[in-house]
Parts: C-alpha cells; structure tokens; sequence
C-alpha cells in the first residue's frame, strides 16, 4: 500500500470504551461517521491503542468516499481473541456499506486482511464480550480513485429494430420536457455531469424545462428498472458553428444540476480516442433510441436498436446528391432499417468486438424520412474530441 506525500493524514480514536444498548443503540458512545476526501488517508483504531481494549468495548466506523470511489483498508495491526466462527471478539466489516451489518464478513483472532468496498460505502464493527480478555485493533483507510470505466452493455444477440434489454446501454440517457413530460431527444451519458445530443434538439429548448432521464428502458412504466432519475439541466452547450438554418455542428451537451450517479445501470460511453482517425467505413453500428418506429408513427416507449452500416463520405454524397455533407459527418444505412423521428441527438455505437466496449462515434442528426433510400447523417464524434474536452473542464475521460 503506497502512501503519497501530498496526503492529510487524519487519525481517528474512540476515547470512549463502554458502550451501553440504550435508546441511542448499542454504539451510543462508540460511534464515528466519516466522509474520506482525494488523497486523505484516515487511520481507525480501538480505544486507547496501542492497549488492550476493555471487555464490553462495542464501535462502529461508517466510512464514506466521493461517489465512484471505493473506500479501502488494511487492518494491518489485529490482535483478537479467536473464537468458533468469530462469536467472540470480532470485527464485522460490511462490503456495501450497510450501518446494521446485513451480509457482513467477520474477522477475529491474529490475522491481517485487507478489503475494499463494493461501492463507496464501508461499515466496520469491532464488537467484544463482556468477559473479554481484550485486544487491539488498527486500520488504514483510504478513498481510492475509481477505474477507468466506460462503455459498459449487457451482451445479447442484436435483432434488428427489437427492443434492447433492459439497461443494455447505461450511457443511454433522454432529453425530457418537464412542461410536455415526454422525451423530445435522446443524449448519451458522457462524464458524470455532461451528456453529448444535437445542436438542434436544444433549439428553442429552456434550461429551467429540460432534465435529463437516466436509467431508463421503458418509459410507460417505472417498475421496469430501479435506476432510472430524472436529473435536472444547468447549462446548454452548443457548437459555436451551429446555425439553425445548417446541417453543419450539429452537437451539443447538457450539463446536470447534480452528479450523475454511476451504478449498474447507468455509466458513461467510452468516447473514440483510440479511434480519432478511423472512418468506420462498412463497419456494423447501432442506432439507439426511443424514436418512432416508421415515419409518422408514434414515440417507442421502450429504448431499441437498431444495426446499421456506415457508408463512406464519397458514397453519402453521391446517394444524398448533396454536397452538404462533410467529412465531420458519419452516414449510415441500411435497407428497410433506420434511425427515426425522435431518435435526434441519441447515439450512434461501435461495440469492439474484440473487448465488448461500446464507443460513441456519433450523434443522430438528420435523414430523409425513415428508412428511405437515402442514408442518415450523423455528426462525427471524432471530429469534436477536441471541443468536447475544451467545454468540460476538470473532467477526466477514460481512454480505452
């Protein structure tokens, strides 16, 4: 365990040993809550080390770090009793956080061990007997930075057109109208406080009327999936070189009021990095979105896919017939499938077959009706890598 110089280091002691199970619990004097900051290393410990704890001695530490952190220990200094199945003197250590110990692992006797929590919670109870010879007991704590984590999906076979499973894609996220109470656009989840849409989507748009809904999978109900939040918007970021009347940058983000919280079913795309100077030219993609399904049609309450194929910028132009289209567009097609109404602003996915990450290569701009005989164009997201990163300060993106 390395410990870096630039650290506070903070130390924790309970002074006081006799815990009593009175209105306030069995803790009532033994009881500590901590929220670890970046780069602080906390240390707990039993009262009065460096000596024996006293019989009845009952504490509890819950620890916390900055959402997507995982809190790490190493109780490094452990002298116990040892017990059948640790039913003495023990230290129970709950993974996930919880304060009454559901689940919990127990330690007891001479032995060192080392955990980390399942998120950024840590519960952890030293509990003795009344008859208890005493013992000691020293644990480093520290919040440890999350993985680098992105791109996330639950793998399934792709049918064309067909409802995604639900939280097949956690990046997936939808521009709600608060007044309209529909969703108006999709967006892809991008950092923990920005998602990536369509200039045109925010076009007449109000901040204090937009949200962003994360988690989501079928919108007529909300019993499908536990993760789905409705985050309000601070701020509309819009390509400067969008013009209304314009195909061209045609992107744009939102930024959320509150952080985006990253569970099982909602985390971020992985942006296309390693991917910059690639076309993706007759590679297999997917449309995502609640979109119509045909021209016309109404909104698709449930989040579908749909498997496309890029087509070259030469191709895309001859088949548009129109010199509109710029090599900061991707085009895709496919014959009786398509991206649709609605669909504006969500994303176009390339799912490296090899790994199993998803990457955003790009946003859904424009098309002639809905599976037509004409491809639709979408923005390049390797074309804005740069603007992306200008306009999100502060934010570290994982470069798979």
């Amino acid at each position: 365990m390395h410990v870096y110089l630039s650290v506070s280091i903070t130390i924790v002691t309970i002074f006081s040993a006799l815990a009593r199970a009175d209105g306030l619990g069995v803790f009532a004097i033994c009881d500590t809550v901590r929220t670890l900051q970046d780069n602080e290393v906390l240390y707990i410990q039993s009262p009065g080390y460096t000596n024996y704890y006293k019989p009845n001695t009952n504490c509890r530490w819950r620890l916390s770090a900055p959402t997507g952190y995982h809190v790490y220990m190493n109780c490094y200094d452990v002298v116990l009793p040892s017990s059948t199945n640790c039913l003495g003197d023990r230290i129970e250590v709950s993974l996930n956080g919880n304060a009454l110990l559901a689940g919990a692992t127990r330690y007891c006797g001479m032995s060192t061990f080392i955990v980390q929590s399942t998120a950024n919670k840590l519960t952890v109870v030293l509990k003795t007997t009344k008859t208890s010879a005493g013992g000691r007991l020293r644990c480093q704590i520290v919040a440890t930075p999350p993985a680098c984590d992105c791109g996330r999906r639950r793998m399934v076979k792709i049918v064309n057109g067909m409802p995604t499973l639900v939280n097949e894609f956690p990046m997936m996220a939808g521009l709600v109208s608060l007044s309209a109470r529909n969703v108006f656009c999709g967006a892809t989840i991008i950092s923990n406080r920005h998602a990536l849409t369509a200039a045109h989507c925010l076009t007449g748009q109000k901040i204090a009327n937009t949200a962003l809904l994360v988690g989501d999978h079928d919108l007529s109900t909300g019993v499908d999936t536990p993760y789905s939040v409705l985050i309000p918007i601070s701020t509309f970021t819009v390509h400067n070189g969008y013009r209304p009347q314009s195909t061209a940058n045609d992107i744009a983000m939102v930024r959320t009021r509150d952080q985006i919280i990253f569970n099982a079913g909602v985390g971020p795309v992985c942006l296309p990095w390693r991917w910059s100077t690639a076309t993706f030219d007759n590679m297999l993609v997917e449309g995502v979105g609640w979109g119509t399904t045909d021209f016309g049609a109404p909104a698709s309450s449930v989040l579908r896919k749909v498997n496309l194929n890029v087509v070259s910028y030469e191709t895309c132009r001859q088949m548009m017939n129109s010199s509109e289209v710029t090599k900061n567009q991707i085009c895709t097609y496919a014959d009786g499938r398509d991206t649709c109404q609605y669909d504006s602003g969500g994303p176009v996915f390339y799912t490296n077959p090899n790994t199993g990450v998803v990457y955003h290569i790009g946003v859904i701009s424009y098309g002639v009706a809905c599976a037509s005989a004409y491809p639709s164009v979408n923005t390049r997201t390797t074309s804005y890598l740069a603007w992306i990163k200008a306009n999100t300060p502060g934010i570290k993106y994982c470069e798979k």
